[in-house]
């Protein structure tokens, strides 16, 4: 861990840092929200969802791409004001709310079509409440859509190496002890750190809340990303999936 607990950054805190990183042009942000579009369904005419939106560069993807009706949700008061910011700058029809993922308090049962969360979950304490949230809200036969850092390649201490041949690769040295941690790069986004579970705990949790895994994705590195950080082009960055709330 990087610093002590007293010197922890927090997200509100980097709030406006963070905005100005995804507009000046992130190519991990970039390749996340082209994913989060290409696996959620039709969403001509559904009500959805983006939980822990952040500044709400996805949700306003998703209302581009033709959504009934989008409602973003987070945690930080300061991420909200920053996303209700560029809805008056470019009205879209987005509701923003700040409400806790764990509770998603002041969204109805079944209320939802499709509930997106792209680079959310790893930031959120209880798995488990936040993923019973989302079942509660979606309806019956609706999707829940998710984008992560990849639990195998970015695990804590996670390192970006050589091979013999001069290639790049990832170094994985501590993948399956779960905990927080937070990156020592003072400049990353990763230093207001981030809870690290296995594939497995991910998948469970899941499936102990009624989500069906229906299509799984660990997509390629390309554009900016590929080529700042081409190690991604043959090992991926992200895993993301679609899932079906079960009857």
């Amino acid at each position: 861990m990087a610093g002590s607990e007293e010197q922890a950054v927090t997200w509100p805190q980097i709030a406006g840092w963070y905005d100005q990183l995804v507009r000046q042009g992130s190519g991990p942000h970039e390749l996340a929200v082209a994913t989060t579009l290409r696996l959620v369904p039709d969403l001509r005419g559904a009500r959805v969802l983006d939980v822990a939106c952040g500044q709400g560069m996805a949700t306003r993807a998703l209302a581009r791409a033709g959504a009934g009706s989008v409602t973003g949700a987070d945690l930080s008061a300061e991420m909200i004001d920053i996303a209700r910011g560029y809805e008056v700058a470019e009205p879209l029809g987005i509701r923003y709310l700040t409400s806790d993922a764990r509770t998603l308090a002041g969204l109805g049962d079944a209320s939802c079509d499709v509930v997106t969360c792209q680079l959310g979950l790893m930031d959120i304490p209880d798995l488990p409440a936040a993923l019973a949230s989302v079942a509660r809200v979606l309806r019956p036969g609706g999707s829940f859509v998710f984008v992560i850092g990849h639990p195998c390649f970015l695990a804590p201490g996670a390192a970006t190496v050589a091979t013999a041949d001069g290639g790049p690769a990832r170094l994985i040295g501590d993948y399956l002890r779960e905990r927080f941690w937070r990156s020592a790069n003072p400049a990353g986004v990763r230093r207001v750190g981030n809870h690290h579970r296995t594939v497995a705990t991910y998948l469970n949790t899941l499936t102990a809340c009624g989500l069906t895994l229906d299509l799984v994705d660990e997509p390629p590195a390309s554009g900016r990303l590929a080529t700042d950080q081409p190690v991604y082009r043959n090992v991926p960055i992200f895993l993301a999936a679609r899932t079906t709330r079960r009857p």
